[in-house]
């Protein structure tokens, strides 16, 4: 994937040792990806899948499917958790070295309801999923293909389905790059406005990073149950 210019990382401390490693969010920022999977190797699956997975598992049984698209993948962290919970993944993203990760620390007992496919967002043609699951992962789309991206994603999910994702908010400091893309709390109602929210939480924080510069976190974290003509 692309790197984009950033703020140069010192390659060691004052004293002559080697620098700290750093955050996954300044891998992300300048799209390392290589370095991102290092710094989330071992961390749990995210909150809004947990979420989404823990409200279908209180719902009555259904004729859905338990099939679903993790959706810029990454090294496997939330495929890992559907996988255990009993479902069948397509897993997608656009870096070849994240998937291979996944496939190798895949449990053999789970490799056969796994599915990858190399494919960026924007190039991606879903099938019906019961469950699309995106991890802070679209808004690193290109930003003049997010609205057909996104279309495709509603027309995937049937009715009873959900979306689990998140959004960056127009506050986000990464709205000053150009690469990726931002919405505003009524945008992203606008972007659900098929679902019902199981979850709208819009958050702003600061993190402090290894170098130096802290970074306003503008997101809001959504879990959304596709609807039929009447909200239910």
């Amino acid at each position: 994937m692309p790197e984009q210019p950033t703020t140069p990382v010192p390659s060691a401390t004052p004293g002559g040792g080697a620098a700290p490693a750093l955050k996954a969010h300044e891998h992300a920022e300048i799209r390392d990806w290589p370095g991102y999977f290092r710094a989330v190797a071992g961390k749990p699956a995210r909150e809004t899948l947990l979420k989404a997975l823990e409200l279908f598992d209180r719902e009555a049984p259904s004729d859905l499917p338990r099939f679903a698209i993790d959706l810029g993948c990454g090294s496997g962290r939330d495929t890992f958790e559907l996988l255990r919970r009993g479902w069948r993944v397509l897993a997608v993203d656009a870096s070849e070295l994240g998937l291979s990760l996944l496939k190798k620390e895949v449990p053999n007992e789970h490799a056969a309801r796994l599915e990858t496919l190399l494919s960026s967002y924007e190039d991606f043609r879903p099938t019906q999923a019961t469950l699309i699951n995106a991890s802070y992962a679209l808004p690193f789309c290109e930003p003049l293909r997010f609205d057909e991206m996104w279309a495709r994603i509603v027309a995937t999910i049937p009715v009873g389905g959900r979306f689990a994702g998140q959004f960056f908010g127009e506050r986000d400091d990464w709205a000053a790059l150009g690469d990726r893309v931002h919405h505003t709390r009524p945008q992203v109602e606008r972007l659900l406005a098929d679902f019902t929210f199981d979850r709208l939480q819009e958050v702003e924080n600061r993190e402090a990073g290894v170098t130096g510069i802290v970074k306003n976190w503008h997101i809001f974290h959504v879990v959304a149950k596709k609807r039929g003509n009447k909200v239910n």
